[in-house]
């Protein structure tokens, strides 16, 4: 859904999806330090602040409950179902960047798991030789030529730059899912538990993130000079391996 759950909490700590190189990151943030703009620095930082103190509150307390108590086939059809939910949006973004074998290759998962996936908890389309490809605004941005302008740490949110909070935003009014739970009528007010349970998903998406990042982030708490300043040079090395990468398939 990526999306108020997405939108609002989905980079709660880190939009860094991928484990840190620990020992590259003093290289990182050298080679990375003449291309991070970042003038609201004394805001970001309070707000860096704030958003270590609720993940250590609550956050990753549940994380590493979820880690340790979940079995691993329930996390995996989680995760599939998940997955499988943000396929509306993929597909969207897919066809404004153009790509429309991705856009295609979209719908016919999408199709195949919510049938034959049992309503996405299960990848089946995966299982026959169809991989995922997930993409996003801030990723179609990319491709329209848009800068990723100045860094921004945003309360609950976390960190990005303004193109990926332009992005999360899109993605979560575009979300033909969430827009169904908020707009379908129905004489029985179900609609308002159908939010309620895309609240639900929502909040076991971040907290399956937060499990796959606890070595990951501490590791970079325990480490680094000024974690803020790491986190940060991650942020916009990963954006320029985006645009690398999108130049690369031009």
């Amino acid at each position: 859904m990526r999306r108020w759950g997405w939108f609002f909490l989905l980079l709660i700590l880190c939009s860094c999806a991928s484990k840190p190189d620990i020992q590259n990151k003093n290289k990182e943030v050298d080679e990375f330090e003449l291309y991070e703009p970042d003038p609201l620095e004394m805001f970001n930082r309070y707000v860096y602040g704030f958003n270590r103190m609720l993940d250590a509150a609550i956050i990753k307390p549940v994380a590493i409950a979820y880690d340790l108590g979940t079995p691993e086939n329930v996390k995996y059809c989680a995760r599939s179902f998940i997955k499988n939910i943000h396929g509306p949006v993929n597909f969207l973004n897919y066809t404004l960047q153009g790509r429309i074998d991705k856009s295609t290759k979209t719908v016919l998962r999408f199709i195949l798991n919510t049938t034959l996936g049992l309503f996405g908890l299960l990848d089946f389309a995966e299982f026959v030789g169809i991989k995922e490809d997930q993409t996003n605004f801030n990723e179609t941005l990319t491709t329209w030529g848009v800068e990723a302008g100045p860094y921004i740490m945003l309360p609950i949110i976390g960190p990005t730059t303004f193109r990926g909070a332009f992005g999360y935003a899109f993605d979560w009014f575009a979300d033909p899912v969430r827009y169904f739970a908020y707009h379908s009528g129905s004489h029985h007010n179900n609609h308002h538990q159908f939010i309620y349970w895309l609240w639900g998903v929502t909040a076991v998406e971040i907290i399956d993130i937060r499990a796959g990042l606890l070595n990951s982030l501490d590791d970079i708490y325990e480490t680094s000079a000024d974690s803020y300043v790491t986190i940060r040079s991650m942020i916009f090395q990963r954006q320029k391996k985006l645009e690398n990468r999108l130049k690369r398939s031009n």
